[in-house]
């Protein structure tokens, strides 16, 4: 299955609703998409009324934790914002999804960093396609950490929809967890650049 696990529709920073953003991700040859909103789960859950057997949708959050960006997959509700990263992590736990910490060492958006070795986290996305300056070098990470890695669009716009996907098998938040996944990127930094742009700036 070709999954992508963070975009953003009009009920967070998105330019498109969720059902423009699940019509466009089939369009493009994807199984199954995922709607992370900033904070709010209405996007995703609406997104799930247009899930059919040949495509996924999976749905999920992206809180913001007192330390950082988590995306939280497998929930049906709300997880509250500002609270300690663990905490968000139990949470998450207790609702039987999945928590993933987003661009941890992006220079210019919150990640929660070093906490990626210490808490309790399923998943690291290291690979994402807005980040565009990091802290670390992500190969190095990615060798060292006793993780699965991930990575995911992190679209604010349709066109940007699947430029970093994964490939996991038929149940999702399992694959994740048990690191068995393909990223697959056709992110530049020239295509980032344009879609920090169109998004947040309406431009180009």
């Amino acid at each position: 299955m070709k999954i992508d696990i963070h975009t953003h529709s009009t009920y967070s920073d998105g330019y498109n609703t969720p059902k423009e953003m699940v019509e466009y991700a089939m369009k493009i040859g994807l199984d199954g998409l995922a709607i992370t909103d900033h904070n709010e789960i209405k996007g995703s859950l609406e997104a799930l009324k247009y899930s059919t057997r040949d495509f996924t949708v999976v749905p999920g959050v992206e809180v913001s934790s007192h330390e950082g960006h988590i995306l939280c997959l497998g929930i049906m509700e709300n997880v509250d914002k500002y609270l300690p990263a663990a905490e968000v992590i139990d949470r998450v736990h207790d609702l039987g999804g999945i928590a993933i910490a987003a661009h941890p060492f992006d220079r210019l958006r919150s990640g929660v960093g070093d906490l990626i070795y210490e808490l309790d986290f399923d998943a690291v996305e290291l690979y994402n396609g807005h980040t565009l300056l990091s802290t670390r070098r992500l190969e190095k990470i990615a060798k060292e950490i006793n993780k699965p890695v991930t990575g995911g669009s992190d679209a604010h716009i349709m066109d940007d929809i699947g430029c970093v996907y994964i490939k996991v098998g038929d149940d999702v938040l399992d694959s994740i967890k048990k690191g068995r996944i393909e990223i697959v990127s056709n992110i530049s930094k020239l295509r980032i650049i344009k879609g920090f742009l169109k998004s947040r700036l309406g431009l180009l």
